[in-house]
């Protein structure tokens, strides 16, 4: 009898010793975010993975959002996408989410690219409420991990600009709606009770990571993007540990969790210089190679006398495809629009248009009054607050503006035209914008408008290949925005 109570006490405590056992994990998580199609650092993002995986027992990669739109090479492949995701399920990611680039290609080529995933891609805060308007199927708002018996759960969201959708072009979200990432999230607190690990993948920005760790403190780690922001060694606010690793796959973030008994006792981040890595996977390398062969966005259109550097120059270079290129009066485009910082002296190639203005947004022509065009600048002050930096950038039209402060009231405006004589408030002006645009900011205008068939990159295109040589933007002063109120005056 003793016999036997001594063996069931000892099978008792060997299985309490073993459970305790499986309660201990490192887990280790690589993170990207923000890669927008660049892809040339995966072969050392593959090599350290194994690394990593040879020496470590719990390894995972995530991403966080926006692998497209930024390079011609993934973005005009004929099946949209295609290359990132292909290289991604090589180099072995476990689980994404959304960020809202992700739509850019529309909802039909997002779904056959989420088909060709081998990873899941997780959204908490987006439902599909007109399923005859939406091609993906619905969304899956988080996912627990088996860690060696520990449960690892990840819940993720997409950030919502204005109008409620993410900052992409309405139309291609169509038949989707979208809640506030911090709002909809805290609906999700009561997993914590049920995991050992609790994580946000997001792709909301720092702002919004910040507000969702002080709104959440049951959240372990916000894996982070969407704001391109560089944290070296993460941050941590309410006892949350937020990271994220900049963008275009400059680093790969690495946070390492230690659970102890079930329960989380350190959380730690660093990024990974990838210029620094010097181990390559030469699988992946030859890949990458192959989707470069005959790439046919290499092609010379034109010559650039001098660089075109900084948003404006680069916008007005932009604006200046549509005015003298398709006979318009006025042209615009969004500052955010503008997705490299410059492009250098000496050969245009079409890549360097696609990776200027990778949206596919299509040119609308709308007649527009002076007061209008007055009207829809002023409304663009008050959306950026008053910046500095114009948020729209121009052709055929001059403006000097001073505004308050931190809240973009426009105290005074004086709009010119192209040779300096004070625009017509009552005549009527053939203005030109992309469709994100037209459709994603607010503002009057009685003439509804009409598509001129065809994208604001290719109306580059065609305007380089008939002036070859391009003339220098260096000195290009269109908009003046003077700031008053708390501060200095920029």
């Amino acid at each position: 009898m003793k016999k036997n109570l001594l063996l069931a006490l000892l099978i008792i405590c060997f299985a309490a010793c073993s459970g305790r056992g499986k309660k201990d994990a490192e887990i280790i998580i690589f993170t990207t975010n923000d890669m927008h199609g660049r892809i040339d650092n995966f072969p050392k993002v593959s090599a350290y993975l194994k690394k990593a995986k040879a020496e470590h027992k719990h390894v995972f990669l995530f991403n966080a959002g926006d692998m497209f739109s930024g390079n011609p090479l993934i973005d005009q492949y004929p099946e949209k996408g295609y290359p990132i995701i292909d290289i991604m399920n090589r180099v072995g990611y476990q689980l994404g989410t959304f960020g809202n680039h992700e739509f850019d290609y529309g909802q039909d080529m997002l779904a056959s690219r989420l088909k060709d995933a081998d990873f899941p891609f997780l959204l908490a805060n987006a439902e599909i409420t007109e399923p005859a308007l939406s091609q993906l199927p619905e969304f899956k708002p988080y996912m627990t991990f088996d860690v060696g018996g520990i449960k690892m759960t990840v819940i993720s969201a997409v950030e919502v600009g204005s109008g409620g959708t993410p900052s992409t072009h309405p139309d291609r979200v169509k038949g989707i709606s979208f809640y506030d990432p911090v709002e909809k999230l805290q609906e999700y607190k009561c997993l914590r009770k049920d995991c050992n690990v609790f994580i946000g993948l997001t792709h909301i920005g720092i702002e919004q990571d910040i507000r969702l760790a002080e709104a959440m403190p049951e959240l372990d780690v916000i894996l982070g993007g969407h704001s391109h922001t560089r944290i070296d060694t993460g941050m941590i606010v309410n006892s949350v540990l937020i990271t994220q690793s900049e963008s275009w796959l400059k680093y790969l973030g690495q946070t390492t969790i230690i659970v102890k008994n079930g329960k989380v006792i350190s959380k730690s981040n660093k990024l990974i210089d990838l210029s620094k890595v010097t181990d390559t996977d030469p699988s992946i390398q030859k890949l990458i190679d192959k989707y470069k062969t005959n790439d046919p966005g290499s092609v010379v259109i034109g010559q650039l006398t001098n660089a075109i550097k900084g948003k404006e120059a680069l916008g007005s270079f932009m604006t200046d495809a549509l005015t003298e290129g398709l006979g318009l009066d006025i042209a615009m485009q969004n500052a955010g629009g503008v997705r490299v910082p410059k492009i250098e002296a000496g050969d245009i190639t079409i890549n360097d248009v696609y990776s200027l203005d990778p949206f596919g947004n299509e040119v609308i022509k709308i007649n527009m009054t002076g007061a209008e065009i007055k009207a829809l600048i002023e409304s663009t002050l008050r959306r950026t607050r008053g910046n500095s930096s114009p948020d729209l950038l121009i052709s055929g039209m001059l403006y000097t503006a001073t505004v308050k402060r931190g809240s973009g009231e426009t105290l005074s405006i004086d709009l010119k035209d192209k040779n300096g004589k004070p625009l017509d408030m009552k005549r009527t002006y053939a203005v030109g914008m992309n469709s994100y645009i037209y459709t994603k900011y607010q503002f009057e205008h009685a003439d509804p408008g009409v598509s001129l068939k065809i994208t604001s990159a290719n109306a580059l295109i065609d305007y380089i290949k008939q002036n070859k040589a391009i003339k220098s933007y260096a000195n290009e002063n269109r908009i003046k925005i003077e700031q008053v109120g708390t501060g200095s005056t920029k």
